[in-house]
């Protein structure tokens, strides 16, 4: 038998030996596999296969010199991969206690279901480490995996205590931009401090602590990923030209293809010499043998380490193509909250908030081309706003056509008081009749937003019969990133508390997105000639309807809307007519060209002599519309005469 002091004296010397040097994609290549659970290529890691994640993961190695490894990226390029692969590698090879925040504690949860018991599970090198899940002893549960010299703690960003009471030696951080600004903040927003400061806050007690840092960056004075990215080295990853063997970053400006077939057409131009370089070359660009790395913009920045990549580098196989991420920027570039995403998420770029004040002055100048209460060529389906205050409405009159180009049509207010019937009968008087194009088709308006904010009795009582007609309550709420018309509510309750049938809809407006499309649209128009400018007013508006326009500036650090001056009718009734556009059966925003196409047959016949007074046709509605019936030939008037007249129009 073997002497008990001799195996001791082994084990303890076993225990003392260093561990040969290992980099975490070393690793990753021998120790690592994907798992069918979590993985579209089940089997051994490669790290050969996405060949920019190398340097990344080996700067979280043990012998870097790194403390911080930020990784700035779009979707899909293994950012969530190589954070595990540095867990594996903390577990496995480089013990030490570990801590994983993801933006909130049920993503975490998640997180660990979805990616990491599966990557435990599949390798074996993992799998001695860490017990079964359900031990009786709790080593093992989704929140923590114990293993030896070290315990992995998932928290989340939302949740205090998951980021107290535990030092760490490594630290990730996924989705960062994703986080709360401060967490735990009460009713009154007042909260423990910044989630990703609390987390790092646990590192302190050791030297050679490693932190990852990954995101998609969002807007840009607030995003933590990108300020991070500033004071780091400021990696970009350059690949090869096939043609002349330059090095260049591929970025969406570089990008070549016909946007009538861009799936069939994409490909980058190089920078050096012009050729076109097809997506079949990706992996050959991407190999460091044929010189593809990493360059720094700082290297000499040692202990934190930035990496930025793009969608635009997607390993053939495990991603969008260049024709579909061409093509769905082409479905994108006109909307400013998907165009953000497209930016943010594909880029891998800010977006750069809406924070400079619009000037009504320069917004003002670019009216004109067309009078009020006309409607121009390309305009084909007409939506209200409407806006209830103590004694009296503002109503708003937008056109709209493809790509959600808005024609401002009229703009009044309607004196009188809105508990009285005679303000209301007024606004029927507006939004009953037609309007007659320059074509001299009849058009009706054909969704009607009516604010109940303040009022909701009142405006409940006269949308509810005109349901039918597409006149609507709404209420604004706050949020960002939610759909312009969010959902609906039916307040009315019969005596059995129970929603009658014919109760009226109270919909929901996020105002916030709805304020931050109008905004970006009219910066681009900036940039715009004026056949071409997305936004577009008549003469004859008064000074102050800019002014209430452009009343608003977005604060980046409260993230809301502020009043620049106490009247801003002409910026929620915009908003309000946007959100009408959204309403079901009309969705402009959702039409294809053919749609577009169909209705503007019908509207603006080509073969009509535009300076022949002639009989109307019959009102055009698309198709997808459903409202009551509308007589064949309407009763147009004469002129501009079926609005009220608007030399009073801010009269009280």
């Amino acid at each position: 038998m073997p002497d008990g002091g001799c195996v001791f004296a082994l084990a303890f010397a076993e225990r003392l030996r260093p561990k040969p040097k290992l980099t975490v994609s070393a690793w990753a290549d021998q120790h690592r596999r994907l798992s069918l659970k979590s993985s579209a290529e089940p089997g051994p890691w490669r790290t050969s296969r996405v060949p920019y994640a190398r340097e990344i993961m080996d700067e979280l190695s043990a012998e870097s010199l790194a403390e911080e490894v930020i990784f700035v990226a779009s979707t899909q390029v293994t950012k969530t991969e190589i954070g595990l692969n540095f867990l594996g590698y903390a577990i496995a090879h480089s013990p030490g206690p570990a801590l994983a925040v993801l933006p909130t504690i049920e993503i975490g949860q998640l997180w660990s279901k979805q990616r990491l018991t599966p990557m435990i599970d599949a390798s074996p090198a993992l799998r001695e480490k860490i017990g079964p899940e359900r031990s009786r002893d709790g080593s093992n549960t989704v929140m923590m995996k114990e293993y030896p010299d070290g315990v992995l703690r998932i928290g989340g960003a939302n949740s205090p205590p998951s980021l107290s009471s535990m030092p760490v030696k490594y630290l990730v951080c996924d989705e960062v931009d994703r986080y709360p600004r401060d967490v735990g903040a009460n009713q009154e927003g007042a909260g423990e401090g910044d989630p990703v400061d609390l987390a790092e806050a646990r590192t302190t007690s050791f030297a050679r602590r490693k932190i990852y840092k990954a995101s998609s960056p969002t807007i840009q004075s607030l995003s933590r990923i990108w300020k991070d990215w500033l004071r780091s080295s400021q990696g970009e990853y350059h690949v090869p030209c096939p043609h002349c063997h330059e090095l260049q970053v591929l970025t969406r400006e570089n990008l070549h293809y016909d946007p009538a077939r861009p799936e069939e057409t994409a490909a980058f131009a190089c920078v050096h010499c012009g050729a076109l370089i097809p997506e079949s070359a990706k992996p050959w660009m991407h190999d460091p043998a044929n010189g593809a790395r990493w360059i720094h913009r700082f290297p000499d920045r040692v202990k934190v380490r930035g990496f930025h990549l793009s969608a635009w580098y997607t390993v053939l196989g495990l991603g969008k193509s260049w024709g579909a991420l061409a093509r769905r920027w082409e479905e994108v570039k006109l909307d400013p909250l998907r165009r953000k995403t497209y930016i943010n998420t594909v880029d891998g770029l800010c977006f750069e908030d809406p924070t400079e004040k619009l000037d009504w002055e320069v917004v003002r100048a670019r009216a004109g081309g067309f009078a009020l209460r006309e409607i121009p060529a390309g305009c084909l389906a007409l939506t209200a706003g409407v806006d209830v205050q103590k004694r009296y409405l503002a109503v708003h009159v937008v056109g709209w056509g493809r790509e959600m180009a808005a024609w401002v049509v009229d703009y009044v207010e309607i004196p009188g008081d809105p508990t009285q019937g005679e303000v209301w009968e007024a606004l029927d008087e507006i939004l009953e009749r037609p309007l007659a194009n320059r074509f001299g088709a009849s058009m009706r308006i054909l969704a009607s937003a009516v604010d109940a904010g303040n009022w909701q009795d009142d405006v409940l009582r006269y949308t509810r019969p005109r349901r039918q007609r597409g006149i609507f309550a709404i209420k604004g709420v706050e949020g960002h990133g939610k759909t312009i018309l969010t959902t609906a509510t039916r307040p009315d309750k019969n005596r059995r508390g129970r929603t009658s049938k014919l109760s009226a809809d109270l919909w929901n407006v996020a105002t916030a997105p709805a304020k931050e499309w109008l905004f970006h649209r009219l910066q681009e128009d900036a940039r715009r000639l004026a056949p071409d400018q997305l936004i577009r007013f008549p003469d004859g508006l008064p000074e102050e309807y800019f002014t209430q326009l452009c009343a608003e500036i977005w604060d980046p650090h409260k993230r809301k809307w502020v009043k620049q001056q106490s009247r801003n009718e002409a910026l929620d009734t915009f908003n309000y007519a946007h959100a009408a556009a959204h309403y079901p059966g009309l969705r402009l925003h959702l039409m294809k060209e053919a749609d577009w196409a169909r209705l503007e047959a019908v509207l603006e016949p080509k073969t009509r002599d535009l300076f022949t007074p002639g009989a109307a046709p019959e009102t055009a509605t698309p198709a997808a519309v459903q409202t009551s019936p509308q007589p064949e030939k309407p009763d147009v008037p004469a002129g501009p005469a079926w609005l009220p007249p608007t030399d009073n129009w801010l009269d009280r």
